[in-house]
């Protein structure tokens, strides 16, 4: 038989989901950031190129692709602070 409670079991969990969401979010978030980076330098170089015109609806779908992306890479850490709440309810219950 486990020594654990089923609270300390399903705290464990949730500590072990909040752990998984942190390694996601910082998976995720640093590829997008190169990516946002880039999108950055090929609007400055269209410009400076003067080829924005041809250049420049596709540039900014991506700076918005990037930007949706990364409002959902920061719900994880929002999911991740539910978690962390709920966590500290289950452990005051305990």
């Amino acid at each position: 038989m486990s020594d654990q409670t089923p609270s300390s079991d399903l705290s464990g969990q949730l500590e072990s989901i909040r752990v998984q969401l942190s390694r996601i979010h910082h998976d995720l978030n640093n590829p997008l950031s190169v990516i946002s980076g880039n999108v950055e330098l090929l609007s400055e170089l269209s410009k400076a190129l003067g080829v924005d015109s041809d250049l420049g609806g596709p540039i900014d779908d991506l700076a918005a692709a990037v930007d949706i992306l990364a409002d959902n890479v920061d719900r994880l850490l929002a999911v991740r602070g539910l978690l962390g709440k709920l966590n500290e309810q289950l452990e005051g219950t305990s």
